[in-house]
This record gives C-alpha cells, sequence and structure tokens, in this order.
C-alpha cells in the first residue's frame, strides 16, 4: 500500500517542482525585460521613464537579485546622462542669458553709493534724470540684478500703498507696501521690492511698444493716476530684461557647480560598480 502511494506520490511531487521553476522563469523573464526596457530608455534619452521602470522592478520582483544587481549598475548610468542632460541645458539657458545682458547693458547707466545715495543701483538711461519732479514710477536694478519700483507722487495725501498699470483693458497690480508717513514728505515715494515689483516688470514686457500705459496710485486713502509714456514702459521693461538674464546668470553658475559634482558622483559610482 505504501509502495503504491509512493508511485503517486513522485508525480505530483515533479509537477509541484516543475510548476515552481515555471514560475521562477517567469518572474525571472519579466524583472530582465524591465531592466531591458529601462536600458533602452536611457538609450533614448528618457531618463525619468528608465528610473520609473527601475523603481517597479525592485517592488515587483524583489526577489530577483539578478535583476536587481543589473539594475543597480544601470542607476548610475542614468544619472549620469541625465546630469549631462541637465548640464547641456542650463549651459545653454546662460549662454543665452549671458548674450541677452551683455545686449542690454548699454543702455544702463551706474549710480554709485554717495551721502544722498544709500545703496548703489543701475537705472535705464531713457529715465529723465527730473524723474522725481514727475508723477511717475521708474524701475531699477540693484548691482546683483534684484528689479525694483520706485514711484513718485506729489503732495502726501494719497498714501498709496500699491500701483497699477493697465492699456487695452488689461491691467496688473503690484504687491502690497506697508504704509510709512516718514517717507513721505513734499511727495510719496514707495520702494515697490522685487517681490511686490516683479508683476509690474512682467506686465511692461508684454505691453512694450504698445503705446502709453495707465499709472494708477492705489492703496491708500485716495487714488491718483498718472501715464507712462512708451519710452517709459520701454525702460521698465528693459530693466526687468537685465534683471532676469543677471538673476539667471547668478544662480545658473551656483546650479552648474552643484551638477557638476552631481555628475562625477555618478561616474565613480558607476565605475565602482563595474569593479563588482
Amino acid at each position: 500500500m505504501l509502495k503504491e502511494a509512493s508511485k503517486l506520490l513522485i508525480p505530483a511531487a515533479a509537477a509541484l517542482l516543475m510548476a515552481s521553476c515555471s514560475g521562477d522563469n517567469s518572474e525571472r523573464d519579466a524583472a530582465d525585460a524591465i531592466v531591458a526596457e529601462a536600458s533602452a530608455s536611457l538609450n533614448r534619452g528618457e531618463f525619468t521613464r528608465a528610473e520609473e521602470l527601475l523603481d517597479s522592478l525592485s517592488a515587483t520582483y524583489p526577489k530577483q537579485i539578478e535583476a536587481g544587481r543589473a539594475a543597480l549598475a544601470l542607476r548610475p548610468r542614468i544619472m549620469e546622462r541625465k546630469t549631462e542632460q541637465e548640464i547641456a541645458d542650463l549651459s545653454a539657458l546662460m549662454q543665452y542669458s549671458s548674450a541677452m545682458a551683455d545686449s542690454l547693458r548699454g543702455y544702463f547707466k551706474a549710480v554709485e553709493r554717495s551721502e544722498e545715495i544709500l545703496e548703489p543701483y543701475l537705472i535705464h538711461k531713457d529715465v529723465p534724470a527730473n524723474w522725481r519732479e514727475k508723477n511717475t514710477a521708474v524701475a531699477r536694478l540693484s548691482p546683483s540684478g534684484e528689479f525694483y519700483v520706485i514711484s513718485s507722487l506729489a503732495g502726501n495725501s494719497a498714501h498709496h500703498t500699491m500701483l497699477r498699470l493697465s492699456t487695452g483693458g488689461v491691467s496688473v497690480t503690484s504687491g502690497h507696501v506697508k504704509y510709512d508717513a516718514t517717507d513721505r514728505l513734499l511727495r510719496e515715494s514707495v520702494r515697490f521690492p522685487s517681490a511686490a515689483a516683479d508683476t509690474l516688470g512682467v506686465f511692461a514686457v508684454q505691453v512694450d511698444g504698445r503705446g502709453p500705459v495707465k499709472l494708477e496710485f492705489t492703496g491708500g486713502k485716495k487714488n491718483a493716476s498718472a501715464t507712462l509714456s512708451a519710452r517709459d514702459i520701454h525702460a521698465m521693461a528693459d530693466t526687468y530684461r537685465l534683471s532676469q538674464a543677471m538673476q539667471t546668470l547668478g544662480s545658473g553658475m551656483k546650479r552648474l557647480e552643484q551638477l557638476k559634482a552631481k555628475l562625477q558622483l555618478a561616474r565613480d559610482q558607476a565605475a565602482r560598480t563595474e569593479q563588482q
């Protein structure tokens, strides 16, 4: 009886073993296919897709050791190629920004610090020397490229804390600046820093060359208005363009150093995996 039972168990055990091996082969093939597709995505420059495939591999087939090792060797190659592309894109942007800055700097004059000038700045040559005698708003640049706007309004009764530009049915408003009576004597003059003035710069670039723009002094006890000529708007637009170019170059240099360090790390990791 035992002999007969053994005869029945042997084929059953063999079938289970074959099924188990078949399942292992199926998972191994699937895991290998994911690694192969990740490698193909890398070659096509689809770096994010390649990373996502390797992430799915480790989550779906954690027991496939050989495929995992292949994925481990592939990851630094992906990081290397991806970082090289980032460096190329950033270098192109910085080259464009450098050319833009070079083309604009000739239109600006530098004002140095003095007893009357608390901080040095750059200002467009189209801004009239007597702008403080007018109801207007002019843009400036700090030496580091920060864009800001200074308003000028006769009298001290408006108490304005915002500026609005409008033309052709389209308008934009600056950020709010807290009213400070000590800064308002015979003329109200408000400094709108980059965070508050950025919208004005963007708008000036968008409407540059379209003619005069209405300027409103708002947010205070009452509103007042003036007109910015096409020349005034062009000066503000050029100031914003130069600011963007200078800011891109400044932040780009820091980012470029970070990417170069990241690239070297990827290459070091790739070299170590190849030696294993």
